[in-house]
């Protein structure tokens, strides 16, 4: 009885739905039918509507054909190519007392995905598939990858639940908020209409979440559960932290890592990063919580499983990732698919940064010269010039047309200290005295020719924090034999001018 109010209220909801679908294709239907008896104009409106809706009704079919396909993205493993993996599947599967899926496949990713394409309006059952995420087999052992997947199959095919029902409402609301747009008059409708429906619905949604976690950990062992459940929480932070820093510049640049996953598990394993990340994914998990959040909490998942009682349960399996036959074959393939387009040239992360490095901070440098060209400084602006403006505190407000009104001062102050870094930082490479070196604790790292790390955006950042601070950066100038009257012009690529 404690949530009885909760699952009428959203099922009122969520048949209001239904019910507003079904008057609004009433009332099209019978006023077609009254034009198209009505002759004359009114039949060709009448038609011309149906053509419409018709039209309207397959790019709506195309736009979902196009989702399935890109939730297919992977690669097919199958039962008589690894075994051991399909048998811990199937494991799990009996355990939870469901049906096996019908395709594992491996992807580029940091979270375990479990899905069911079904057919005829959802009313007729598809394919079931997992997408395994290949991180998460490298850093998890046999038995948290169990936890993982017990986790999301109660999730998306446990017991017949209200709270499934919800989490495709949730879906199904998302989706008319994407096909109609957010900004449009219906998608605010629909948007806070799916907004009050979250709230309404979240104690049933966390308490179908408690329940994936409570069965996961009767399957896999309280400490392994407990385990999973913070290294995918952190792993989540690193790869797309590594997908943002290294993988996406890569393949902007034209390029595509040699080997994606080996750079990956040296990013994660470097100990100033693991360290911010992990402070960050606690500081998430100790945050109150909002009243749209759908999700539990780290913190509460985590409490949930460690009030069980201790099960003395120790995890003594090897590595998921050697469940696979022939793990780095596996690998390979994963990353062919990650990386398709064929003119990506293949590079080591050395060159990659190096290059991706260069690429971005000339691009930034000639965003600083269309500024200045823009604000009158002319076709070229000079080191001299770029001081100048630092010095007189007007670096920030040159900044300004890129984020237009409303942005805080803090964030012109952060774009200012970028594009400024990016303009010295493209004069020292051109001339040679500077590079950027491969470091996974930072993206871009620059060193001069010595192979001295170099603290540029620190420079920059107090310079234009205290004008006092400027000739700290004339220094550095001198240190890189630049010379004030040095120039960055636009071309088909940046030029220094002197």
């Amino acid at each position: 009885m404690k949530y009885a109010l909760r699952v009428v209220a959203s099922a009122l909801m969520l048949a209001s739905v239904c019910v507003l679908a079904a008057a609004t294709f009433l009332a099209v239907a019978t006023a077609l039918v009254v034009a198209v008896r009505a002759g004359g104009v009114w039949a060709k409106l009448a038609g011309v509507v149906v053509v419409g809706v018709l039209v309207a009704v397959a790019l709506g079919v195309l736009r979902a054909r196009r989702r399935a396909r890109r939730r297919l993205a992977g690669v097919s493993v199958t039962s008589d190519e690894h075994p051991l993996l399909w048998v811990e599947v199937y494991r799990i599967s009996e355990g939870l007392g469901m049906m096996p899926p019908d395709e594992l496949l491996l992807v580029p990713a940091a979270k375990e995905m479990a899905s069911e394409s079904k057919t005829w309006l959802g009313m007729r059952p598809g394919v079931r598939r997992v997408h395994l995420a290949v991180p998460l087999l490298a850093a998890l052992t046999e038995r948290q990858l169990r936890a993982v997947i017990a986790q999301d199959f109660y999730r998306c095919w446990g017991p017949n639940s209200f709270g499934r029902v919800i989490d495709r409402g949730k879906v199904i609301i998302g989706r008319v908020i994407d096909a109609v747009g957010e900004d449009s008059m219906v998608g605010r409708i629909v948007g806070g209409y799916g907004r009050a429906f979250v709230a309404v619905s979240r104690p049933l949604t966390i308490r179908h979440e408690r329940e994936a976690d409570l069965r996961s950990a009767e399957l896999a062992g309280i400490g392994a559960t407990s385990a999973a459940i913070r290294e995918v929480a952190l792993l989540s932070k690193q790869w797309d932290a590594f997908v943002e820093e290294y993988a996406e510049p890569a393949a902007a640049g034209g390029r595509r890592p040699q080997d994606l996953f080996a750079g990956f598990a040296c990013f994660v394993q470097e100990p100033t990063r693991r360290a911010r990340l992990a402070a960050a994914v606690l500081e998430g998990a100790s945050r109150r919580q909002s009243t749209y959040d759908t999700h539990l909490s780290l913190e509460d998942r985590l409490a949930a499983v460690a009030s069980l009682p201790d099960d003395d349960i120790h995890d003594r399996t090897g590595r998921a990732l050697d469940l696979l036959r022939n793990p780095d074959r596996e690998i390979r393939r994963v990353e062919d698919a990650m990386f398709q387009d064929p003119d990506l040239r293949p590079a080591t992360w050395e060159e990659i940064v190096s290059e991706a490095g260069r690429d971005i901070a000339h691009e930034d440098a000639l965003r600083l010269v269309r500024l200045g060209r823009e604000g009158g400084l002319g076709p070229t602006l000079s080191v001299e010039t770029l001081l100048d403006l630092v010095r007189h505190g007007l670096a920030d407000e040159m900044v300004r047309p890129l984020l237009g009104e409303g942005a805080s001062q803090e964030v012109e102050r952060q774009m200012a200290g970028r594009l400024v870094t990016a303009f010295l930082a493209t004069a020292a490479i051109e001339s040679g005295t500077a590079s950027y070196r491969l470091s996974w604790a930072t993206p871009w790292q620059m060193v001069d020719s010595w192979g001295e790390v170099e603290d540029l955006p620190r420079l920059v950042d107090a310079a234009l924090a205290d004008p006092a601070e400027v000739p700290a950066l004339e220094q550095w100038l001198k240190t890189h034999q630049l010379g004030m009257e040095l120039e960055l012009g636009e071309d088909a690529r940046p030029i220094l001018v002197r």
